[in-house]
C-alpha cells in the first residue's frame, strides 16, 4: 500500500471538512423570529378588563418557551414594544424592579413611549439595570438596532448578507411625556444607519403609520402601540405588514424574517394570551411574591388618606339614598359604577390609590374613602353631589352631566372611547 498517497488523501478529506466546517460556522442565519409585547405597565398578571383575563408574564413566559424550542435553533429576540413599565402608583418601583429582572433573563430589548418617560431615564435604567432601551430622536438613548441576514465572513470579509434595521419610536400620547416628530426621527435614523429594509415598533398613532407607509421604500413591518387599537389579525400593507397589540400587555406578537438572497420574507401572527395558555411556575411563583410586596405598600399608602369628615359634612354611602331616591338607586346599583372598586380586585389593585382615585367616593377627601363606618366603595352618588349629611334639609350639589362632570377620570389616556352624551344615557337619572 502507498501509504504516502493515503495519508494524502486523509489529508485533503479532513482540509476539505475542515473547509465546509469553516464555512458553515462563517455562514449568517438566513431567518430570525422576532417576539413582541407591548403596553404591559408593569401588569405582571393577567388584566382583567372586564373581559376574559389575559396576558401577565408567567403565560408570556410559556409561548416564549414554547417558540424557543418550536423554531429549529433559529434566533429568537424579544422586543416591547412600548410602555412595559408602570408609571403610577405607590408601588410602581416594585413592579418595575420584576418587569427588569423580566426583560433582563429574556433578553429583551425594551422601547420606551410616552408614559414611560413620566418615570424619567435614570428611574428606568435603575429598574431595568443593563436591560437596553431604545428611542429615536431621546437624547442618550439608540434609537434603532441592526440586524444582519444571510451571507458569510468575519467582520469585514466575505459576503455581508443584508442588513434589516429595527427602529423604535414614539410619538405624543395623551398624558404623558411631549415627544419630537416620530416620523422626523424615522427619517435621522435611516439616514444615519443605511439598510436594505427596516422594521418600526412603537407608541404610534394609525395616522402616523399613514404617513410612515408612504415613505420609500416602507417599513416592512410596523408593530404599534396605540391606546385600545387592535389587530386581531396581521394587516397587509400593499408589501407590508401592521400589527396593533392593544393594552395592557394581553397579547404577544411573532415576525419570522427570512432573506432570500435578493427579498426578506415575513411571516407575522398575533395571539390573545388567555387562559388556554398555561403559566410557568416559576415565574408566577416570583410575580405572586412581588404582588404581596406590592399589596403592603399600597396598603400602608391607602391607610394615610383616611381622614375625619368635616362638621355637617359627612359622607352617609349610596345606601343612605336609596329610601327617597328608590329609581336612581337602581339605575346606579346596576352601572358600572357601582361596581368601580370590586372590579379593581380582577387586577390586583384594589388598594391602589392611584386607581381609587377615580374607583371610589372621594379618595382622600374628608370623610372619604376609606372610612371604616360607611361604605364609599365604588363611584358612589356622593362621587358627583357631594357628602350626604344634613340632606334633606340642605339641597345636595348638582354638578352637570358630561365631561365637566366625568372628564377628571374619563380621560383620554384611561377612556379613549369615552363620549359623554353616550355614556351619560347609561346612567342617567332623576
Amino acid at each position: 500500500m502507498n501509504w504516502k498517497a493515503f495519508f494524502g488523501f486523509i489529508a485533503l478529506v479532513v482540509l476539505f471538512v475542515a473547509g465546509v466546517g469553516l464555512l458553515m460556522f462563517l455562514r449568517r442565519p438566513s431567518a430570525m423570529t422576532f417576539f413582541f409585547t407591548a403596553d404591559t405597565q408593569g401588569y405582571l398578571v393577567p388584566c382583567g378588563c372586564k373581559v376574559i383575563p389575559a396576558g401577565g408574564l408567567a403565560r408570556r413566559a410559556t409561548v416564549l418557551d414554547a417558540l424557543r424550542k418550536s423554531n429549529g435553533g433559529e434566533r429568537v429576540v424579544p422586543v416591547e414594544v412600548t410602555h412595559g413599565f408602570a408609571d403610577r402608583g405607590p408601588g410602581r418601583a416594585l413592579l418595575n424592579e420584576e418587569m427588569g429582572r423580566f426583560f433582563a433573563r429574556e433578553g429583551y430589548l425594551v422601547g420606551l413611549g410616552s408614559y414611560d418617560l413620566l418615570l424619567g431615564i435614570p428611574a428606568l435604567r435603575e429598574a431595568a439595570p443593563g436591560v437596553p432601551l431604545y428611542l429615536a430622536g431621546e437624547k442618550g438613548l439608540p434609537g434603532s438596532k441592526e440586524f444582519r441576514l444571510g451571507g458569510w465572513g468575519w467582520g469585514p470579509i466575505g459576503d455581508q448578507g443584508a442588513r434589516l434595521r429595527v427602529i423604535f419610536l414614539a410619538e405624543t400620547a395623551p398624558g404623558g411625556v411631549s415627544i419630537g416628530d416620530p416620523l422626523e426621527a424615522y427619517r435621522r435614523e435611516v439616514a444615519e444607519h443605511p439598510s436594505e429594509r427596516t422594521i418600526v415598533v412603537g407608541q404610534l398613532s394609525p395616522k402616523t403609520l399613514t404617513e410612515l407607509f408612504k415613505m420609500q421604500p416602507p417599513p416592512l413591518l410596523v408593530v404599534a402601540q396605540w391606546q385600545t387599537d387592535v389587530t386581531s389579525m396581521p394587516q397587509a400593507v400593499g408589501p407590508s405588514w401592521v400589527l396593533f397589540m392593544g393594552d395592557r400587555g394581553r397579547r404577544s406578537a411573532t415576525a419570522r424574517i427570512q432573506w432570500t438572497g435578493k427579498e426578506f420574507n415575513v411571516l407575522p401572527t398575533i395571539r390573545y394570551l388567555g387562559p388556554e395558555v398555561a403559566s410557568v411556575p416559576a415565574v408566577e411563583r416570583e410575580v405572586a411574591q412581588v404582588l404581596d410586596q406590592v399589596a403592603a405598600v399600597n396598603k400602608a399608602a391607602l391607610a394615610k388618606l383616611s381622614h375625619p369628615a368635616a362638621p355637617g359634612r359627612a359622607y352617609v354611602g349610596s345606601a343612605g339614598c336609596k329610601t327617597c331616591h328608590a329609581e336612581a338607586h337602581k339605575t346606579w346599583s346596576l352601572s358600572s359604577h357601582a361596581r368601580a372598586t370590586a372590579d379593581l380586585a380582577i387586577d390586583h389593585q384594589q388598594q391602589n390609590p392611584a386607581c381609587l382615585q377615580c374607583h371610589a367616593t372621594a379618595l382622600g377627601e374628608p370623610g372619604g374613602y376609606p372610612q371604616a363606618s360607611v361604605d364609599l366603595a365604588g363611584v358612589g352618588c356622593e362621587a358627583c353631589h357631594g357628602p350626604g349629611e344634613g340632606h334633606p334639609g340642605r339641597a345636595m350639589e348638582m354638578q352637570p352631566a358630561g365631561p365637566q362632570a366625568c372628564g377628571a377620570c374619563h380621560t383620554p389616556r384611561d377612556s379613549p372611547l369615552f363620549d359623554a352624551a353616550g355614556y351619560w344615557k347609561l346612567i342617567q337619572h332623576k
